[in-house]
């Protein structure tokens, strides 16, 4: 008996290593990810205390982590084109700062048209893809998913030669259509394997009970992919929005991002309009992330795991 209960009282856990073991482990994982915040979150802190200096505080030694004399000239500059004296004869950006409203309003709309074409087309290629087995189907999707690694610079040519001869060249088209090229893919991927997590028995009701594949659809597969959804258009939305290379070379600056450049002089860059720029240009995906953010992680989340 006595052994017995020694053999119990060995094979239970020590009590004694747990009250040093677990907190040593979470002072490590909080450690790291302060580390791994602060790697994240200082960039942009830096550019938001920058956007309210002026460029001689700016580059003072030893850097100025808040400003001294807080201003929004550089937004100004930015938004209307104002330039402070101290910068107009080093810097002149005032041209660059006239465009810039404009090419944010150009970068929504190219934007939430990428979005919306990704998610009629993303959502019905998706569908198809989880639920039908046709001819092709498998190599189309891999065909698919294939062409997002095609490098940029592959396209590059092509879609020039072809927007140059459709007279498309400076054009929202031109990006419209380019961006949807390379978000598409993400969007199928991203639906087909959510709508793979909605149980078919609920489309099969629907059918039994008169509705349409196409109804079934609409009245009973939608309504319930909303996390899906939003996580798919968001992507697109903020791939399009972020995007770069096409806009320098289809377009003169049309949109945000290569607007950025024109702050950049070969000269002298003013890095506070600058800094500036970028927090105006990075305001409206933050909002939409933090709008959105149950939606997104649960639309990647479901359609991550089969179930």
């Amino acid at each position: 008996m006595r052994m017995r209960e020694a053999d119990k009282m060995s094979a239970r856990p020590s009590v004694y290593r747990t009250p040093f073991r677990w907190p040593i482990r979470k002072l490590i994982l909080s450690a790291a990810g302060l580390i791994f915040g602060f790697w994240i979150l200082f960039p942009f802190f830096w550019m938001i205390t920058s956007s309210f200096m002026r460029p001689s505080e700016l580059g003072a030694i030893p850097p100025h982590w808040i400003p001294q004399q807080p201003t929004t000239k550089n937004y100004e500059e930015v938004t209307i084109g104002r330039v402070d004296q101290e910068v107009a004869k080093s810097h002149g950006s005032a041209k660059e700062g006239q465009r810039f409203p404009k090419a944010m309003a150009n970068s929504f709309v190219i934007a939430f048209a990428v979005a919306i074409y990704n998610l009629v087309v993303g959502t019905l290629a998706g569908y198809s893809y989880s639920r039908f087995r046709f001819f092709g189907s498998r190599l189309s999707y891999l065909l698919f998913l294939g062409s997002r690694g095609l490098p940029t610079m592959a396209l590059i040519v092509p879609f020039f030669v072809i927007f140059r001869n459709l007279k498309m060249i400076d054009t929202v088209w031109a990006l419209i259509i380019s961006h949807n090229v390379f978000t598409l893919p993400m969007t199928i991927w991203v639906l087909k394997e959510y709508f793979a997590t909605v149980p078919v028995d609920l489309e099969e009701m629907a059918m039994i009970d008169g509705a349409g594949r196409l109804r079934a659809f609409l009245s009973v597969v939608l309504p319930i992919s909303g996390p899906g959804l939003v996580a798919a258009g968001l992507m697109a939305f903020l791939e399009s929005w972020s995007e770069f290379f096409y806009a320098l070379c289809l377009t003169n600056q049309l949109t945000f991002p290569p607007q950025l450049a024109g702050f950049q002089r070969l000269e002298q860059v003013n890095w506070s309009a600058l800094a500036a720029a970028g927090v105006l240009g990075v305001i409206p995906p933050v909002l939409l992330a933090l709008v959105f953010q149950r939606y997104l992680v649960a639309g990647l989340s479901r359609g991550a795991v089969k179930e």
